[in-house]
């Protein structure tokens, strides 16, 4: 498995352990560059969204390049779909707020925007 796709490995098992939306892939690059591994994320109406990686990325710094990109997307599914945009949810703020992708100790995790307290590894959730 290339590194993206372990990168994104990680984000699907946490969106299938939180019951997020289910993800669909279109494994074509989405930009045409040697510097950039890419591909395609396909929203529920069909449109896509390009999500993109320089390849002198660390895995770590990968996995939360793509944590951002995929969150941001997930969150426009979910407001397209008319639910709450908060994937993954804050445990200590219910109803809030979505965790944030961080690298404390160079480790990927989702971290509490608020408290900062790091709440679980990305891909462990």
């Amino acid at each position: 498995m290339d590194p993206l796709h372990t990168a994104l490995s990680l984000l699907v098992e946490d969106l299938r352990n939180t019951g997020g939306l289910p993800l669909r892939l279109l494994d074509e690059p989405s930009f045409d560059s040697p510097e950039y591994e890419s591909l395609w994320l396909v929203s529920g109406d069909k449109s896509r969204t390009g999500l993109l990686v320089p390849c002198d990325f660390s895995q770590p710094e990968r996995v939360i390049h793509v944590a951002d990109q995929l969150q941001d997307f997930i969150h426009e599914e979910l407001c397209r779909l008319g639910l709450p945009a908060t994937w993954p949810e804050c445990p200590e703020h219910p109803a809030s707020h979505p965790l944030t992708p961080a690298l404390p100790a160079g480790r990927p995790a989702w971290q509490c925007p608020k408290s900062g307290h790091t709440v679980g590894a990305i891909g462990g959730l």
